[in-house]
């Protein structure tokens, strides 16, 4: 039993620190604080499961975020489309039938114009 606790442990360390190597090598420099990458690479392998949780602690900068790593949020369009359609516009039933029916009535328009060099 003790052997057992002892072999998942020694594995979860060594899971510890191949991870933390990993991100410290892949995160640029400037989500790095405190040392350099390369220091923070060495402190990582030689205080073994000390050098992980003080690189996920103190080197890892998580307020600073790329542009890259932000989430990206809805197209503009599909705002501006829903702040006037969506569930919470002031637009009448009214006005929105008016308006959809003026959209239908000019892609129609734009239907009827055949393509060109189809003769």
């Amino acid at each position: 039993m003790l052997a057992r606790v002892l072999v998942i442990g020694a594995f979860l360390l060594v899971a510890l620190v191949i991870y933390a190597l990993v991100d410290a090598a892949v995160t640029p420099a400037s989500g790095i604080r405190g040392l350099p990458k390369p220091l923070w690479i060495v402190a990582i392998i030689v205080f073994l499961p000390v050098g992980a949780v003080l690189w996920f602690v103190l080197g890892k900068d998580r307020a600073r975020r790329s542009a890259s790593d932000a989430k990206p949020g809805a197209p503009r369009d599909i705002v501006d489309r829903l702040s006037t359609t969506g569930p919470f516009s002031t637009e009448s039933s009214e006005d929105r039938i008016a308006r959809l029916e003026e959209e239908l009535r000019r892609l129609d328009d734009e239907g009827d114009v055949p393509p060109q060099g189809s003769e």
